[in-house]
């Protein structure tokens, strides 16, 4: 064994300490709303949303998987500080920005921090983005030349509650926002705007609406009962699967 053994070895090792211990800060991020959902969570399983509401033991994450999370924050605190780096020029043009911001709805249990948020308040109109890191694979499955048609639901329905929360928050009806996801391709660091419907607004009332409703006697949901599971690949990725739940 050589000398780049041990400092792989030890790179290694101390990286994953330090995003073990930055996993733990962002959990602090969330202590004051435990008992809320996640808006980041949408369409997800309500038996997940179960365990997350009621703050259930989870499995660790596998080191890939944390260096993977990881990159993506990186990218957010980037796009964050170049909004900020230029806030001033932004506002200038009579626009406000939100970055990193909380968004609070009371009324469906739910907070989140959006990416993105401009609010022209002239127009009256809302813009919200959410930044997603993807893979060449999933870059092609969207802008290749015979794009996939089904929707990134969870996605389409996340950013769609960052908007409800905006709109509510500066007092403007759901028509007048535009929602989009904002792709960061890892492989050559490329980026796409994907503009998303605005019947997604509703559709996300829709859910979070009914996961209420399903929880509202705080009970586990049944396997096979409404939206338990969503999908069956959900499962495979589940922190709680044979923890608390064999899945479907």
């Amino acid at each position: 064994m050589g000398n780049n053994d041990q400092t792989t070895n030890d790179l290694t090792y101390y990286y994953n300490s330090f995003l073990l211990k930055q996993q733990d800060q962002h959990k602090e991020k969330y202590k004051e709303f435990e008992g809320w959902f996640s808006a980041s969570s949408a369409g997800s399983c309500f038996r997940k949303q179960y365990y997350n509401v009621n703050n259930y033991e989870r499995n660790p994450l596998d080191e890939k998987t944390l260096r993977l999370f990881r990159l993506g924050t990186i990218v957010h605190a980037d796009i964050a500080e170049a909004f900020e780096t230029y806030r001033e020029d932004i506002e200038s043009r009579g626009l406000k920005l939100f970055i990193e911001h909380k968004v609070i709805l009371e009324d469906i249990n739910v907070v989140g921090h959006l990416d993105v948020g401009i609010y022209d308040e002239k127009e009256g109109l809302v813009y919200v983005t959410d930044v997603k890191t993807a893979h060449s694979y999933k870059w092609k499955k969207m802008f290749g030349r015979t794009p996939d048609t089904n929707p990134s639901v969870n996605y389409y329905l996340q950013v769609a509650t960052y908007g409800l929360g905006l709109c509510k928050e500066v007092e403007e009806e759901p028509e007048n926002i535009e929602i989009s996801l904002t792709w960061y391709k890892k492989d050559d660091s490329s980026i796409r705007a994907q503009k998303i419907g605005n019947e997604w607004l509703m559709e996300s009332v829709k859910y979070w609406t009914t996961l209420n409703v399903a929880l509202a006697d705080d009970k586990v949901p049944e396997i096979g009962s409404d939206n338990t599971p969503v999908y069956d690949w959900e499962c495979k990725y589940c922190p709680y699967l044979n923890l608390h739940c064999k899945g479907a």
